[in-house]
């Protein structure tokens, strides 16, 4: 590493596995490259879904400060979706290198992303994970350490096996199968965009210690209906085949969502803006009237085309209360 310092941010959801690639940065840097290295994330409940955002620094001296990473030489998106979410992109210039998951090409993740002039890296790192039968965080660990231009290759390989392979051993050449396509598949383009420069901003929030209202009276929106849930998707959607279905209303029943649009008992199909992918309503459906497809592959990524009602304004605030697909089996 040439420079003085060196930092990291990820972008991510929980169940992502942005924090493990997180401490596998920080352990290169500190065990591996021989460096002053700091990594810590910052997410709220610990669930699938949640926003969740990893901070790595590496330092030739000594590390004296402990705050999110506000602008990265490096930074990492899981997921395009979360582009224009809060501070995302923030302190992103001409000098970071930025490495997306996504299945477009350069200009439109740029349109789509609204991303100032930087050097963006793409991939299709949930296809590589799947056809290595790998998780998405490794193909994007592979992806990064080309991007960072000076952390070698060799050191990735060998924590992944010290960690991940010494858990789950036959996993293990899977994982390393997704780290070297990432790291070879991975393509650069010097982009010089229109969309500013943004700065880094601490989160102000509305409601806090000193203007609660009595009795502990949550007020936030959260959970509402105008609540987009897309950012917490990972990856799959249900894909839905009208020509199979029988109206029965198991998806309906079972959707922990509400987003089956229902006319005169005719089953229109789900209002993509709320649902999170869970496929609950896959699992559960007796003829095969909704199938597992990857996001993006028969809707847009923003995908309201069911949604009856249109008139709606959407917002990007709060959480999501992630139900998976064996939650309707649960004896506890």
């Amino acid at each position: 590493m040439d420079r003085e310092n060196y930092e990291i941010r990820i972008e991510s959801i929980g169940g992502f596995g942005a924090n493990l690639i997180g401490k596998l940065f920080g352990e290169i840097g500190a065990m591996y490259m021989g460096m002053e290295a700091q990594s810590f994330a910052s997410y709220g409940s610990e669930k699938r879904g949640s926003p969740v955002k990893s901070y790595i620094r590496y330092s030739k001296s000594e590390i004296r400060i402990n705050a999110p990473v506000r602008k990265p030489d490096l930074l990492g998106l899981f997921k395009l979706s979360l582009a224009d979410k809060e501070n995302t992109l923030a302190g992103i210039s001409e000098n970071t290198d930025v490495v997306i998951n996504t299945e477009l090409d350069f200009d439109e993740t740029v349109e789509k992303a609204k991303l100032p002039s930087c050097s963006l890296w793409l991939l299709n790192a949930m296809d590589i994970a799947v056809e290595c039968g790998a998780r998405l965080n490794i193909v994007m660990f592979g992806a990064m350490i080309k991007a960072s231009g000076f952390i070698p290759f060799e050191f990735a390989e060998d924590v992944v096996k010290n960690t991940v392979g010494a858990r789950y051993p036959e996993k293990l050449e899977g994982n390393l199968n997704a780290l070297k396509a990432g790291y070879e598949k991975v393509r650069l383009k010097e982009v010089k965009s229109k969309y500013p420069y943004t700065e880094y901003r601490d989160v102000q929030r509305v409601q806090g210690y000193d203007n609660s209202p009595i009795g502990g009276v949550n007020i936030s929106f959260a959970n509402s209906i105008t609540n987009n849930l897309e950012g917490c998707r990972e990856g799959f959607l249900p894909h839905y085949i009208r020509e199979k279905c029988i109206d029965c209303g198991l998806c309906d029943v079972t959707c922990p969502d509400m987003v089956f649009q229902f006319k005169d008992g005719v089953n229109m199909g789900m209002d993509l803006y709320h649902c999170k992918g869970c496929l609950r309503c896959v699992e559960i459906c007796p003829t095969k009237a909704l199938v597992v497809a990857k996001e993006g592959e028969h809707y847009d990524n923003r995908g309201n085309i069911y949604l009856l009602n249109k008139d709606f304004d959407f917002n990007y605030v709060g959480e999501n209360s992630w139900v998976d697909s064996e939650s309707y089996n649960n004896k506890e």
